[in-house]
C-alpha cells in the first residue's frame, strides 16, 4: 500500500473529489490502493473541513429552495382560499360551521409553518401567575358553578420581600 502523500496531484484530486461525493475512506483505499490509515490522516487534516462547508452550503441551498417553494404553494393556496372566501361570503346562504372551520385550520397551520421556518414560536403562550384568591373569584363568575361544589383549603401563599441576607421570599399563611 502507498502512501497519500506519494501520490500524483491528480489522483490525489480525484480521490478528494470521490471523498467530498460522500464515499467511504475504506472503499477509497482499496479502490485506489492507499493506506486507509495515511488517507485517513489526509481527509482529516486537508479535506474534512471543506467537506463540511461543502454540506453546510448544499444544506443552505436545499433550505432556501425549501423556502422559496413553500413560499410559492403558501402564494397559491391563500389564492385559493381568498377565491373561495369570497364566494363564501358573496353567495346567498351563509358558509357553514365546517366551512368557516376549515377555512380558520388551514390559515393557522400555514401560520403556524412560516414561523417555524422564520424560527419564531408557532403559538403565543403569557404564563401569568394566579392567586387562590383571583381563582375563586373567577369561579363564582362561571355559570356553571354552584357554591360548595369546590373545598376552600388552607393554603400558604408566597409573597416577596426582602430578608437580611439578600434574598426576597417570605411566607404568610391566608385562607382561601
Amino acid at each position: 500500500m502507498t502512501k497519500v502523500s506519494s501520490l500524483p496531484k491528480k489522483k490525489l484530486d480525484a480521490i478528494k473529489e470521490e471523498y467530498m461525493q460522500g464515499a467511504s475512506l475504506t472503499l477509497l483505499a482499496e479502490k485506489h490502493g492507499v493506506a486507509r490509515t495515511s488517507l485517513s490522516y489526509h481527509a482529516n487534516t486537508y479535506w474534512k473541513k471543506e467537506l463540511e462547508l461543502r454540506r453546510a452550503e448544499l444544506f443552505e441551498q436545499f433550505s432556501n429552495s425549501k423556502k422559496q417553494n413553500f413560499i410559492q404553494m403558501s402564494d397559491s393556496a391563500i389564492k385559493v382560499m381568498t377565491k373561495a372566501l369570497r364566494e363564501l361570503a358573496e353567495r346567498e346562504y351563509p358558509p357553514t360551521i365546517r366551512e368557516a372551520k376549515d377555512a380558520t385550520v388551514i390559515l393557522e397551520s400555514l401560520d403556524k409553518i412560516t414561523r417555524l421556518d422564520e424560527g419564531n414560536p408557532t403559538e403565543i403562550v403569557a404564563e401569568k401567575p394566579v392567586s387562590i384568591k383571583d381563582i375563586t373569584a373567577k369561579l363564582k363568575l362561571d355559570p356553571f358553578y354552584t357554591e360548595g361544589e369546590i373545598e376552600d383549603a388552607d393554603f400558604k401563599e408566597i409573597t416577596k420581600s426582602s430578608n437580611d441576607d439578600g434574598s426576597t421570599s417570605s411566607d404568610s399563611d391566608h385562607d382561601a
